[in-house]
């Protein structure tokens, strides 16, 4: 499980690359160099695409910062991960230089990264044998320094090749939900927000899931994802990408993940489907949520099946996920209701200010569900609007 120093640290780099010049350069007088690159680094690693076709071939990477450098070499070659190691940089051709701010804005700076002058470039000035080089060295040297610099920024991915590349179901056969995930969270992209996903797939099976994990640490560049599991998922930890084992249908394991991890500006319920469960996880971390945030569910279809606590029948059943969702949709209007006597609404009726409905999905926006109902003197009939109109035009005789 990755440390809550190591989140510490990572989002401390993430929020003074989106603050002023004189943070950035405070935080990385105090975390140094040393501290900060390979960091850095992690991150260039899990951007950058392998390439395709390619000889096993070196990109040397070189950090500055107050006259100090930092060198590290990455390896790339077909059918592998590309690979690091701090190093001298020797007779490596290719190279690519960075100061340090100009690359800590470059991987989580908000906005777009600038098209030139954030680097340096060395492209096979000269090679390894001291010759000119060959077609296939060429195409190596082509490949190999396109894949890092593509992998030092924060290009903006649609999310439907992302769901694709990661091989998560959110996109392509069982559901299409990544065009909808866009719409609704898509103003959150640039921004410094914590991300939980109950649910991490794979069951109990040696290396399976977090294929939806990875999507949304590439998606949000300046995010923190957070993965939840009655398994153990911890061999998918890695920067900005950390797990922990919890059960949905337990109120105090839910909020202890939240007292640890939160709060969370984004709350994805993809876990268990079982219907008891959804309502508690809501009921528990809703509230918890920050205003602003969304929180989703998935799966809808489980309202109509027996063996995740739904009914087969329609309407759905009480206390199926679709009929949560339907007092849910009556809550957000509380203000409009005729209520006997006093009435005090709940957690949800005053804090949820927006649902949206699809097929198997919904979207819950937090907020404060308080504009003031329709005043008492706005006519509640078209009788009463045609009496008010006789009475103004008496008046005006």
């Amino acid at each position: 499980m990755s440390t809550t120093h190591e989140i510490e640290t990572v989002e401390r780099i993430i929020l003074a690359a989106g603050s002023s010049a004189a943070s950035l350069a405070d935080l990385t007088t105090e975390l140094g160099l040393a501290r900060i690159a390979p960091v850095l680094i992690d991150e260039i690693l899990f951007r950058a695409e392998p390439a395709p076709d390619i000889e096993r071939t070196e990109v040397a990477v070189q950090i500055t910062h107050r006259g100090e450098t930092v060198d590290f070499v990455l390896t790339l070659q077909s059918g592998e991960l590309i690979k690091a190691e701090q190093r001298p940089v020797g007779d490596v051709p290719l190279r690519i230089g960075y100061e340090l701010t100009d690359l800590i804005a470059e991987l989580f700076g908000p906005g777009a990264p600038r098209a030139v002058g954030a680097r340096s470039t060395n492209f096979l000035r000269t090679t390894t044998s001291g010759s000119i080089p060959g077609p296939s060295e060429l195409s190596d040297g082509f490949q190999a320094i396109s894949a890092v610099v593509a992998g030092c920024g924060h290009r903006r991915p649609d999310l439907n090749l992302l769901a694709s590349h990661y091989r998560t179901d959110k996109w392509g056969g069982l559901h299409w939900f990544t065009p909808l995930y866009e719409r609704h969270l898509g103003e959150f992209r640039d921004r410094p927000v914590r991300i939980l996903e109950i649910g991490v797939g794979g069951y109990n099976f040696d290396g399976g899931g977090g294929e939806s994990l990875k999507m949304w640490k590439r998606y949000f560049h300046r995010g923190l994802v957070f993965g939840m599991d009655v398994f153990d998922k911890s061999f998918l930890d890695q920067q900005r990408l950390c797990t922990v084992r919890a059960d949905q249908s337990k109120p105090e394991e839910l909020a202890a993940v939240d007292d640890k991890y939160g709060p969370f500006d984004i709350i994805i319920d993809d876990g268990s489907h079982i219907n008891g469960h959804v309502r508690t996880s809501l009921e528990t971390l809703f509230p918890r949520l920050r205003s602003g945030g969304v929180y989703v569910i998935e799966d809808l279809w489980t309202t109509y099946a027996p063996g995740f606590g739904g009914q087969a029948q329609c309407p759905a059943a009480p206390g199926t996920t679709v009929s949560l969702l339907k007092n849910l949709l009556e809550g957000v209007q509380h203000e409009e209701q005729p209520h006997a006597g006093s009435y005090e609404p709940s957690y949800l009726e005053r804090n949820l200010v927006g649902l949206h409905t699809y097929h198997n999905i919904a979207f819950l926006e937090k907020g404060v569900n308080a504009e003031g109902g329709v005043p008492a003197w706005v006519p509640r009939s078209l009788d009463d609007i045609l009496h008010l109109a006789d009475v103004n035009s008496a008046e005006d005789e």
